[in-house]
């Protein structure tokens, strides 16, 4: 999940940066109703751009199946990452868990609808 997520990410720069703009306040030891106001901003970039396949997808690796690919292909976005100056350290330490609770969420409304 999260290296398609990173893909994802890398492939929609545009929101990246504006999402990296809005998590830079979040904090651990924020109160929970400021961390999730942050969240929302986050959402509200996040979800229109997404699609209902994109989402499926995310949740669809199975670990089972993880290859040395894997890896390399993390490694490589790693670099990516840093070749266009975002803290790829921020990204794993607090926008992915973000991502993770949004997709959660857009996941189990979308397993409501069926």
């Amino acid at each position: 999940m999260n290296l398609k997520i990173l893909q994802w990410l890398l492939a929609h720069r545009d929101v990246l940066t504006k999402v990296l703009e809005v998590a830079k306040d979040f904090r651990r030891d924020l109160p929970v109703l400021e961390q999730w106001i942050i969240v929302d901003k986050v959402a509200r970039l996040v979800i229109p751009v997404l699609t209902e396949p994109e989402v499926k997808s995310f949740s669809a690796v199975n670990w089972d199946e993880y290859e040395d690919d894997t890896a390399v292909a993390a490694f490589a976005l790693g670099v990516e990452s840093g070749a266009l100056g975002i803290d790829w350290a921020f990204i794993i330490s607090v926008l992915l868990p973000i991502l993770r609770l949004i997709l959660s969420a857009l996941e189990t409304l979308s397993d409501d609808d069926e």
